[in-house]
């Protein structure tokens, strides 16, 4: 009895993890470069792509968050890593994501 419980508890507890990570709109897509495949096929396992084009993280912090990544399930193998990390911080570090927004000359007083 109590082995259906469980069983029950875990099945439902999977089902509400899958659907609070469901993507509620279409991913934005990733930019062209030579590990964009290694990426997407990698990242896009657990969740879609715009869990990595709405983060702007330095290399290290990228380098961090594989290893997050790899102690929930991901398989990043070695030869790999260098080049995702390249890709990762070349179009999603910090850099990217500020745009400058033109300051409004004045205060507008009188």
């Amino acid at each position: 009895m109590l082995e259906k419980v469980l069983l029950s508890t875990f099945i439902l507890a999977s089902v509400l993890i899958a659907a609070a990570q469901a993507p509620s709109e279409p991913a934005k897509p990733l930019p062209p470069g030579p590990m964009q495949a290694k990426v997407k096929a990698t990242c896009t396992q657990c969740h879609n792509t715009s869990r990595i084009t709405e983060q702007h993280l330095t290399r290290k912090e990228w380098s961090q968050k594989l290893e997050k990544m790899e102690g929930l399930g991901a398989v990043i193998p070695d030869a790999d890593r260098n080049g995702m990390l390249n890709y990762l911080a070349k179009n999603f570090g910090p850099e990217k994501g500020t745009k400058s927004v033109p300051k409004k000359s004045g205060t507008g007083a009188n």
